[in-house]
């Protein structure tokens, strides 16, 4: 004889529900594209241990952990290609954004690869900071020239809302910098 109940409590956690964190694209000014701009496609890739959906924490010893229970909102390789395709083209400075996938062809491309985007454990119970860096490649006009962009902030409290807060920020600077590399390269 087999008994079930009705209440199973097969389906339930005790486990905390786990919270998704957005980053937005940062406002750079500009406007509609002008006819004749180039176009450009875009490519994001990650050093090993950074091609993740998880909200990542350096601590002492070299050790590369998750916060639990948080994650961005896709791999964080997707999440910034689509942040850097959406301030070029809110940008008005190129005619058409695409992403590497897509197999358009373009006049300029901007190969890039993460290689830090994590909190740093401070002392006990203090905030930690954010690093971010961004490596890659330029092409522009036949001209390809490297990038290197890096971006430090500090969370003002030690929780994970603050922490995201600190990694938008690291974001925004990293895209003013961008812009920044681009308006001197071509």
């Amino acid at each position: 004889m087999v008994a079930s109940s009705a209440c199973s409590s097969l389906l339930t956690s005790d486990a905390p529900a786990e919270t998704v964190y957005w980053l937005e694209a940062p406002e750079v000014g500009g406007g509609a594209s002008i006819d004749g701009s180039p176009s450009v496609t875009v490519r994001v890739a990650a050093a090993p241990g950074l091609n993740s959906d998880r909200l990542l924490v350096r601590g002492p010893g070299a050790t590369l952990n998750p916060y639990a229970g948080a994650r961005w909102a896709d791999d964080i390789p997707t999440v910034l290609e689509t942040l850097i395709r959406t301030v070029l083209e809110d940008s008005g400075g190129f005619s058409r954004v695409s992403s590497s996938t897509t197999g358009v062809r373009s006049d300029w491309t901007l190969d890039l690869e993460l290689r830090a985007f994590f909190a740093v454990m401070a002392a006990e119970g203090a905030p930690p900071s954010i690093e971010m860096e961004v490596r890659g490649y330029l092409d522009c006009a036949g001209s390809d020239g490297p990038i290197r962009i890096a971006a430090a902030t500090r969370a003002t409290e030690n929780t994970l809302t603050r922490i995201t807060e600190g990694f938008q920020a690291a974001v925004d600077i990293a895209a003013g910098e961008l812009m920044n590399h681009i308006a001197e390269r071509c």
